[in-house]
């Protein structure tokens, strides 16, 4: 049954298969297979001096009167020595390489790339905010010359772009990866790319960094026990060529695109006007900015409603995910349902509808707040939304962004 539990035909966590996409899953994928090997001599070289004394040196019991003792035998200092030596030795040719793929690993390099941001060209040395949260990561992109490291995330300056749930980095570039925390330890795998590294409340890891070689999508999970929806946290990168990476942050720097007669109402409702809706969008955008906007932006619709400050009085992690751009990703729920449906191509309104009607069906919260005097919430609440609210919603979340690519929609989407 053990055996059996480890088969699995094209498995997205593998990590000593052909998925390997990246050079240091691929340095440390070399290095185990080797370990194995020494492992597989070791236990063979054991287990064979067990059989051997088993078989040569045994003893019946009916050989002997009683309290007559067998020839006592102590002490070899020959053995003695060879099997303290041979061990320290061993493990001290392991260590050495060990601590080379360690250096190996937590190096950066200088790589910098031209990209268009917001009509300027920029210089950026590929650097992404890792960021684990109960139960989803988020990522933030900060473009141009910025000072990341070592800094806690809420001193972090405002982003150019943020996304949740899927990464999206160009191929053949290394990626450093700055990882911390809001609320408690996560740590974030991405088997194919790289080895895992803790996210930590209140501190940054080491340089930590992933390179995709192909174009493709690389699944993850987090590993560490992090509460009630740890097994459902799970994450995705997925890496462009760059002309298609430049059009991804290009159409991510821009707001959400309205319709002249939707703008219009939405500037009606900043001026504080109250117009009455005409469309499903609007009434969506109603709903959005009088239930939603507490925790999530959404922006060139609820930006004057937006507060951090407004969302850590809410929140335990402080922090819920940037809906600006939602259709232009094909997962939600924490990478754990489909926005885009992988077989037949349509928005996955259905999901989407069971899922803002009552979250903790699908994925267990701890909605409730904290404590009697701890008013903070964990995950998504259940609202307490119409079905005409869900609706206009669903319609509303539907035109965020644009429709990812056919191919991206089937090799990204999850049972």
């Amino acid at each position: 049954m053990l055996v059996l539990a480890g088969c699995a035909d094209d498995a997205p966590l593998d990590t000593l298969g052909d998925q390997l996409a990246g050079p240091e899953a691929r340095d440390i994928g070399a290095f185990m297979r080797w370990l194995l090997w020494i492992c597989y001599a070791v236990f063979a070289g054991v287990l064979g001096i067990t059989l051997y004394s088993w078989r040569n040196f045994r003893i019946k019991t009916d050989d002997y009167e009683e309290g007559d003792w067998p020839e006592q035998i102590h002490g070899n200092t020959t053995a003695e020595l060879a099997w303290t030596a041979a061990p320290a030795i061993l493990l001290a040719v392991i260590a050495v390489f060990t601590l080379g793929l360690h250096s190996s690993l937590n190096s950066d390099e200088n790589n910098a790339i031209t990209l268009d941001v917001g009509g300027e060209t920029v210089a950026w040395e590929p650097e992404i905010v890792v960021v684990g949260q109960q139960w989803w990561w988020e990522y933030q992109y900060h473009f141009g010359d910025v000072e990341l490291t070592a800094q806690r995330v809420e001193s972090l300056p405002t982003a150019d772009l943020y996304t949740a749930t899927q990464m999206v980095i160009p191929v053949g570039q290394e990626i450093e990866l700055e990882v911390t925390s809001r609320d408690v330890i996560h740590s974030y795998w991405i088997p194919s790319l790289n080895g895992k590294r803790d996210a930590v409340p209140g501190r940054q890891s080491a340089p930590w960094k992933i390179q995709a070689d192909t174009p493709g999508v690389f699944f993850g999970q987090c590993t560490e026990f992090c509460g009630l929806s740890h097994s459902r946290m799970r994450m995705q990168v997925i890496a462009l060529e760059m002309e298609d990476f430049q059009l991804w942050v290009t159409s991510q720097m821009e707001g959400v695109a309205l319709s002249a007669e939707d703008q219009a109402y939405v500037d009606a409702l900043v001026a504080g006007d109250t117009p009455s809706p005409e469309n499903s969008t609007q009434r969506g955008i109603s709903t959005f900015r009088g239930k939603c906007a507490s925790c999530h932006l959404m922006e060139n619709i609820a930006d004057d409603l937006y507060s951090e400050e407004r969302v850590r009085e809410q929140l335990v992690a402080g922090a819920a995910p940037n809906l600006t751009h939602f259709s232009s990703r094909t997962t939600f729920a924490g990478g754990i349902r489909n926005v885009w449906d992988p077989e037949t191509l349509e928005f996955n309104a259905n999901d989407l509808r069971i899922w803002l009607q009552n979250p903790e069906a699908i994925k267990a919260n701890y909605a409730l707040p904290v404590s009697d005097g701890d008013s903070r919430m964990r995950g998504m609440p259940n609202l307490g939304l119409s079905t005409q609210e869900i609706g206009d919603l669903v319609a509303l979340l539907e035109s965020t962004g644009e429709k990812p690519s056919d191919e991206i929609i089937r090799q990204t989407g999850v049972e």
